[in-house]
């Protein structure tokens, strides 16, 4: 359909009497134990039998999901909320600047049309599925087929929906306030920091694929992925390094165009040398391997916290949307404005945003076959929240969440890989021992305090004793609820480019060394606008899952833990730190 062509039309309504097959048993997987009462299915199994064990002790993978335990607990961000209503697709005619939250100049980023005949998307029954693969794996002619179809997109009219140019658009348009919540003022429609930002996602990069598949009258083409979360992997493909080539993007980062991905990476760090990079890699797949097994029982934990219809953006984004934060900033350039990864306005001019963004959706893909295919949230204001995207046939389509939970539902896959984080376990306990002996005996105790009623400014390391809500807890007790660290009250310059580490120590008796302990996750934010800050005041909340962590530190029996935050960079304001248990969903 032409853009001629498009008439106004409203948006077909969500029913929650709609037949809801969610997850149905539509993959080819076999099933794998996870200890004594659970089973989940492999991702690696459901396209090979490598005869890999797979086995991971329930205690270190189940944890909670938002709920009460005795009188000490508190509902956390995916706890029983009020039913609401699903977020709905944007009025296309009432589009507005949206804002380049690095230097606060309005910028134009509305769709190439303003109004349009929008039909249901319906997931395709063509036969088709289409293996995405590394982008470090892909061979020439695979290569030479991606390039060409970025050139024909590049080639196309900057007006044409289906133009790099406004393929690019879309994601400042959902992520820097071009569209309000229909029906709510002052309430901008954001995709990041809450449940919606893996769907969203999802379908973004599905149509961006499809249209190039068009585009090169392939329909079995699959975009590649940056598997950034894989030991060779851990680097710039150097597919997107050729300064001849249409992947080219001269707006990064040029001194990491051949070093090892860090993950704790901050601006003007040094790369790691080539003695350090074995053990960084380690500590790497230490943080994938820790997202997976803390979340696995608490979707919240991973997707984030709920966000529903004229509800102002919270900003409670989940373990892999923080750490989807480290590649884009490790790629965008240091100087402000950072364009184009470090920028959610320009992030996706570069076409490595979509390999990244790939290896985002194959995570999603990987946790749901670990959770056994259990739908993460069984609420109507998830499942029936809504997206629109212009396909390609050129129809504006409206997509719900409930229709792309499933890949090979949308006619993709991905292929076999090693999940090199599953085994990383015993190999870091070593490095870490030996860390400890060299660090000597004899190290100094201080005194730590809690955190306090008043908010703080995190421009130094802040060290806190927080208070669990139950000790010493029994492996069955363990599996039900999982304890989480919550950092709240979370403030800093709106839109600004952020990053703090949050570590885990043992006390003595209410003392603590120099060792910060254990990594428990990182507060990540890259350049955006997410509300309008001359109209809504809020703040952000990070919820790290640590059941197994405490485990690890064996500090089970402590009635506390020493919180340390590190602040890496970006002015920041802590309100308060606590520790919460949450009721597992598996």
């Amino acid at each position: 359909m032409s853009l001629s062509l498009l008439a106004t039309s409203t948006v077909p309504s969500s029913s929650l009497l709609n037949v809801n097959p969610l997850r149905s048993n539509t993959k080819n997987r076999s099933t794998v134990r996870v200890g004594k009462k659970v089973a989940y299915t492999s991702c690696e199994q459901k396209q090979s039998n490598e005869g890999d064990s797979h086995t991971i002790d329930r205690r270190n993978v189940l944890l909670g999901l938002g709920g009460l335990y005795g009188a000490s607990a508190t509902i956390g961000s995916q706890g029983k909320i009020a039913m609401g209503a699903p977020v709905a697709p944007p009025d296309l005619s009432k589009c507005q600047l949206a804002t380049d939250a690095a230097n606060g100049e309005q910028v134009y980023c509305c769709p190439p049309y303003s109004s349009a005949d929008i039909k249901p998307f319906v997931p395709p029954n063509d036969g088709i599925l289409r293996k995405r693969k590394p982008a470090h794996k892909l061979n020439r002619k695979e290569i030479e087929d991606f390039k060409r179809g970025i050139q024909l997109m590049k080639e196309l009219p900057e007006t044409d929906p289906w133009s790099y140019y406004q393929q690019a658009t879309i994601h400042c348009t959902y992520c820097n306030g071009a569209f309000d919540q229909v029906g709510f003022e002052d309430v901008l429609l954001q995709i990041h920091g809450s449940w919606l930002f893996t769907p969203w996602h999802r379908y973004y990069i599905y149509f961006w694929e499809k249209i190039l598949g068009k585009l090169l009258k392939d329909p079995t083409f699959a975009i590649p992925y940056w598997s950034w979360d894989t030991p060779e992997g851990m680097y710039m493909p150097g597919m997107y390094l050729d300064r001849n080539s249409p992947l080219y993007d001269d707006n990064r980062n040029h001194n990491h165009f051949t070093a090892l991905m860090d993950y704790d990476f901050t601006w003007g760090a040094p790369n790691p040398t080539p003695e350090q990079e074995e053990e960084v890699k380690i500590r790497n797949l230490k943080k994938i391997h820790n997202m997976f097994t803390e979340t696995i029982g608490a979707p919240s934990l991973f997707l984030g916290g709920p966000l529903s219809a004229g509800q102002v953006p919270q900003d409670i984004a989940g373990a892999l949307e923080n750490q989807h934060g480290l590649p884009h900033q490790w790629t965008g350039p240091e100087a402000i404005p950072r364009h184009d990864m470090g920028n959610f306005y320009t992030a996706a001019r570069d076409t490595m945003f979509f390999g990244h963004h790939a290896n985002v959706d194959r995570l999603w893909d990987i946790y749901s076959d670990l959770r056994g295919n259990k739908v993460e949230f069984d609420n109507p204001d998830w499942l029936d929240a809504s997206f629109i995207f212009y396909d390609e046939n050129r129809q504006v389509v409206n997509c719900k969440v409930r229709d792309c939970l499933i890949t090979e539902n949308l006619g993709y896959t991905y292929t076999t890989e090693r999940h090199a984080w599953k085994d990383i376990k015993r190999t870091y306990k070593k490095l870490q021992r030996g860390k400890k002996r060299s660090a000597g005996e004899g190290l100094s105790l201080i005194p730590v305090s809690e955190f306090g009623s008043a908010p703080r400014a995190l421009n130094s390391t802040i060290r806190v004793l927080v208070p669990r809500p139950k000790v010493s807890r029994s492996t069955d007790e363990k599996e039900e609820f999982s304890e989480v660290v919550v950092v709240e009250g979370i403030k800093f310059g709106h839109g600004e480019s952020t990053k703090f580490d949050v570590y885990i120590a043992k006390p003595i008796e209410g003392l603590v060394g120099p060792d910060l302990g254990e990594l428990a996750g990182s507060f990540v934010r890259v350049t955006h606008t997410h509300h309008k800050k001359d109209k809504v005041e809020t703040t952000s909340k990070i919820e790290l899952g640590v059941t197994n962590l405490l485990d690890d530190i064996e500090a089970e029996a402590s009635d506390s833990l020493v919180v340390s935050l590190v602040p890496q960079h970006g002015d920041v304001t802590i309100g308060g730190v606590r520790i919460d248990l949450f009721a597992s969903d598996i």
